[in-house]
């Protein structure tokens, strides 16, 4: 199916307001776009609706096919956090080379007669079509030419930096938790299937629960290699303290397999194969190799310990609900 087809299938049957991105995260510079999207659309009338297009895929994962690639939050969950910001139709579409090639002319052409686009609303820099030359002041002009307004929102800050998808990575391979959640707007958080591990842990007294990091067409970026106080949930459960260990595991010479493994405080049950989320809240320490295994076992007993006080005075407990699942 064409993009104008695709366009056509899943148009509203009204005017609209359209929005284009990835919107990987839907992070605070996101939904700064989309709630705006959403304001215009409102103040057009009842009959005017607000449509984002969400490319599944980042235009680069075309551009540069052997880049290595991370999203900060699953498909689904992609979806709901932009339905969330009051968004009336979202419209998921395969960035392809047909897409890539398309004139910025042709490209507002094929908004404009599918969606019987009224307005377009962009980011700070953003450009559409062949070779990025769609920018604002191009949009703009063709805008007056086809009849439709352009609205640019300026850039959200953080820290004095504009929020993006790139910089909450930066956060998170620093292990900066605090910061990916104030640009987040909520505290990153990995989810997926248990499975089995070599159950180290447990012969040392510290059982963990070994995460499948969910569909690998769709990696999850993963924060720096450390030891982190985090919460978690098994399914749709109540919250579990969790101290988890990111890394390779170098006291046990695994170095080369990185994994994502969590203790849960004061939690017995058999979880293979059920679904986990991990909702981060700081890092207490990068990871390190120790001489012995007993050194390893009292390191872990500190980091328990440091997990229950920072987890037992977090104000925010709870304040980050529905965790990321696959």
């Amino acid at each position: 199916m064409s993009f104008k087809a695709l366009l056509e299938d899943h148009a509203p049957g009204r005017p609209t307001v359209v929005t284009v991105g990835t919107f990987d995260g839907v992070h605070h510079g996101h939904r700064k776009i989309l709630a705006r999207t959403v304001e215009i659309a409102r103040e057009s009338g009842a009959q005017v609706a607000s449509v984002a297009i969400m490319f599944r895929k980042p235009p680069r994962a075309v551009i540069m096919p052997n880049a290595e690639i991370s999203y900060l939050c699953p498909l689904k969950t992609r979806e709901r956090l932009i339905r969330e910001t009051g968004i009336d139709t979202i419209i998921a579409v395969d960035f392809d080379e047909s897409i890539r090639l398309t004139a910025p002319r042709e490209f507002a052409g094929i908004l404009h007669e599918a969606l019987r686009m009224g307005a377009f609303v962009s980011g700070p820099g953003s450009a559409v079509g062949r070779d990025r030359s769609g920018d604002s002041e191009t949009m703009r002009r063709l805008g007056e030419e086809m009849g439709f307004s352009l609205h640019t929102v300026p850039p959200e800050i953080y820290n004095g930096e504009a929020v993006s998808s790139t910089l909450v990575r930066t956060a998170l391979e620093g292990g900066r938790m605090g910061e990916a959640a104030g640009m987040l707007g909520r505290r990153y958080t990995l989810a997926g299937k248990v499975v089995r591990g070599e159950a180290r842990g447990r012969t040392i007294g510290f059982p963990t629960v070994n995460l499948d990091r969910g569909d690998p067409e769709f990696p999850a970026a993963v924060p720096a290699d450390g030891i982190y106080a985090a919460w978690a949930r098994v399914d749709d459960g109540a919250q579990i303290m969790a101290a988890t260990s990111i890394g390779v595991r170098p006291t046990f010479g695994d170095e080369g397999t990185r994994t994502v493994e969590a203790y849960l405080l004061d939690f017995d049950e058999d979880v293979y194969g059920r679904t986990v989320s991990l909702e981060f809240v700081r890092r207490l320490r990068p990871e390190r190799k120790f001489d012995t295994v007993d050194e390893l076992t009292a390191h872990m007993n500190v980091d328990v310990e440091k997990t229950r006080e920072i987890l037992s005075d977090d104000a925010t407990a709870g304040a980050y609900p529905g965790a990321d699942r696959q």
